[in-house]
Order: structure tokens, then sequence, then C-alpha cells
């Protein structure tokens, strides 16, 4: 008869060889899974990485875990998903990995500063392109243009490279750096730019007072970028810039008085608005639609519990009855309806 010390030896060797048998059964069934996403076979892979996420342990655990986060549809079952394959190993390469989209699911709600801290503690994330970019871009939202530098200037690979270029131009232009920050614009306009960047350094020009090559800009990026919301704004400003050397000409033979409606004055204390996006692209499509029939429509841009919001406004009045009664006209010649707001 076996003594206790030989059947716990004999227990411990069946373990051992149940274990030496599920691994690569593991490996296979995760090897499998991948091929169905891959082939966007998601119901399948999903069922198959649930049940790896049950039986197993370790990487193979933690792997299965971020991937079926992946899969979810409700931000926050994979944002709970992540952070408990984040939680098994946070130093891993997955750990790492579940911990950059749960800052990037953050960012995305808007909570900047939540995805600063998560990335900031993220050791290995240092070795991630993807979170030196959110690390920076959280930095840019919350106005910490110093400690957005170094993050943006991190990222090396060519997904993440000219994103990271405009954050950093921008983090520069937050500092005052001006002569830097049209110094980058410049030169991802003169590459392979998306149209932001070409469209920002437009406005450098026209700081700088060249308003011929500001408008050449200004056209090129409406014939290239057509259907974009910096293509409007180009249109916007090109229209301002043709209206302003108009005026020039005619200086000389009579002036027309300037609208104050359009232009703040030291006692502006309302303004008209007629919606707020925290999508820049909605905000300027509205614009677009208003100025149709009405001129001098603006958008303010602001930080709102750390996400950015956009207004699309009218005027500057210094009393609430005079934006009353404007807001009437308005609705009765465009049939367009406002809210009246004070100003800060």
């Amino acid at each position: 008869m076996l003594n206790s010390n030989a059947l716990r030896t004999i227990q411990r060797v069946l373990a051992l060889l149940v274990l030496v048998q599920a691994v690569p059964a593991v490996g296979g069934a995760l090897s499998e899974a991948r091929r169905d996403l891959t082939a966007m076979k998601y119901t399948k892979a999903e069922a198959a990485l649930v049940q790896i996420a049950k039986s197993s342990a370790g990487d193979a655990k933690q792997e299965a875990l971020y991937l079926l986060a992946g899969l979810k549809t409700s931000v926050s079952e994979a944002e709970i998903i992540y952070q408990e394959a984040a939680q098994m190993n946070p130093s891993s390469e997955w750990g790492a990995a579940a911990q950059v989209e749960v800052a990037k699911i953050r960012y995305a709600l808007g909570n900047y500063r939540e995805a600063s801290e998560i990335l900031r503690k993220c050791s290995p994330c240092l070795k991630s392109d993807e979170a030196s970019y959110f690390e920076g871009l959280s930095a840019v939202m919350l106005k910490r243009y110093d400690e957005a530098r170094d993050p943006l200037a991190r990222v090396k690979s060519e997904r993440y490279r000219s994103a990271a270029g405009l954050a950093l131009a921008d983090a520069e232009t937050g500092l005052n750096h001006r002569d830097e920050a049209c110094r980058r614009y410049k030169a991802m306009a003169q590459g392979a730019a998306g149209p932001t960047a070409v469209y920002r350094h437009g406005e450098c020009l026209e700081e700088q007072g060249d308003v011929a090559a500001a408008i050449a800009v200004f056209e090129e990026v409406g014939e290239t970028f057509e259907e974009t919301p910096e293509a409007l704004l180009a249109a916007e400003k090109l229209e301002a810039l043709r209206a302003a050397g108009a005026g020039d000409d005619q200086g000389s033979h009579g002036s027309v008085a300037a609208d104050d409606e359009h232009a703040p004055s030291a006692g502006s204390s309302f303004t008209l608005q007629f919606g707020s996006f925290h999508d820049r692209a909605n905000a300027i499509k509205l614009a677009s639609e208003i100025k149709r029939s009405l001129s001098g429509v603006r958008i303010d841009s602001d930080l709102l519990n750390f996400r950015e919001v956009h207004r699309v406004r009218f005027g500057y009045f210094k009393t609430r009855a005079e934006a009353e009664r404007k807001a009437e006209e308005i609705a009765r010649q465009t049939g367009e309806r406002c809210t009246i707001m004070a100003l800060p």
C-alpha cells in the first residue's frame, strides 16, 4: 500500500503530465484564434479566446484577454478586460500593450489626465511609439506643453511620426515658440503631410506678413484636400485675405466702416451661439452652412473638463438686449436659431 508521500509524488507527476499536454493545446488554440481574427471570423475567435482565458494561465491567458478585449463593442467592457490583462503582469509585453489600450480609451473619453498618468507610470511603454504618442498628445490637450515634447520626440515609427510631428509643432506653439513651430509646419507641408500641417503653414505665413504666399498655401489646401475640414477653414481664410486686400486697394477712395458685431471690444459681454461640438469637423460644417446666409460666423475653441470644445458663434454685444435684438433679426432673415451666451 502506498504511503501519503508516494501518493503526493504521483499526483504531482500526473499534474505535470497534464500541464505538459495542455501547453501545446493552448498554443494551438491561440494560433487558431489569431487566424480567425485575421479572417474576420470574430464570433468563433471570441468563443475560443473566452475558453483559453478561463482554462490557461500566464502569458497565454494574458494574450487571450488582450485579444478578447479588442473584440468588445462596449468600451466599458473592453476596458475592464484590458485592466485585468494589465494587472496580471504589468511589465510584460501584453501587460504594457493592455495599459496603452486603457490609456487610449481614457483619452477618447476626454480623460486626458488619467491617460497621461497611466502612460507615465508604465515603464515598458517607453519602448512603444504608440504609448509615447498618446502620452504627448494627452499633455498637449492638458496644455502641459513642456511635458509633451519628450514623448513626442521619441516617436520614430512611420505610423505615428507625422501625427507626432504635428502635435510637437502644436506644443511649440503653446510655448510661444512660433518660429520653431512654423519651421516644423513648413517641413511637414513640404513633405507628404496631411491637410492640417499645410493649413497651419499657411497660418504661419499669414502671421509673418507674407500674404501672397499664405493665399497660395490656402488655395493648395482647398485643391488638394477638398473634402476636409481644413479646406473649409482655408476657404474662410482666402475670403478674409482677399477682402482685406480689396479694402487696402480702396483705401484712398474711401473705406467701409467695420461691423462692430464682428469684432470684440473691451465692453463685450454677450455673444450668439448656434452649436457646441467636441468634433471640430462638425463645428466647421455647421459654421460653413450658416455662413451662406450670415457673414461673420466664427468658431471659438477651448478645453472643458480636459476635453476640447468647439462653439459656433456670431457677434459681440455689450448688453443682453442688443444680443436679443440681433438673435431675433437673424431668426427672421435666415431661420437660424441661436442661444445668447455670456462671455467670460
